[in-house]
């Protein structure tokens, strides 16, 4: 049997089928939503079937990529419910729980700025408390330091 250039087989398609299934292959690879270490895959089919006389096949050709499926995300969700209509209201807890105040919150302050909370010196970036100890203006309070 002579060689069969698989490169020019079926008009060039399986090549095309395997070049584009390697690239998807590669950006899945890549793409950092995936798991690094999963296994990815391309199988490659080709299809015989021959006339009755067998003097004549018509052969298919396909190629299917496996690749790692997206990471899945995970989210917190709180929910409450009106007692009054009994409406369920469902938010998603980011950063904040819904409704809770952050110290930017208050009008007028920008970040960087030291404001004053319920009579005490907060800064605004950290949320600490600062005190006025001994003439240091502005001193954050360090809990983890032992006083002698």
């Amino acid at each position: 049997m002579k060689h069969i250039n698989l490169e020019a087989f079926a008009n060039g398609e399986l090549s095309r089928q395997i070049n584009r299934d390697l690239e998807t292959v590669m950006r899945n690879i890549v793409d950092p939503n995936t798991e690094a270490k999963a296994a990815r895959k391309i199988v490659v089919t080709i299809g015989f079937k021959a006339n009755e006389q067998r003097n004549f096949i018509t052969t298919s050709v396909n190629s299917k990529p496996t690749v790692a499926p997206a990471l899945g995300a995970v989210t917190a969700l709180g929910v409450q419910q009106d007692l009054t209509n009994g409406e369920i209201d469902v938010a998603e807890i980011g950063n904040q729980i819904p409704g809770q105040m952050s110290v930017t919150d208050i009008p007028g302050v920008t970040p960087g700025a030291v404001v004053e909370v319920e009579g005490k010196t907060v800064d605004v970036d950290t949320g600490e408390i600062v005190e006025n100890q001994q003439g240091n203006s502005n001193k954050v309070v360090d809990l983890r330091r032992k006083e002698a």
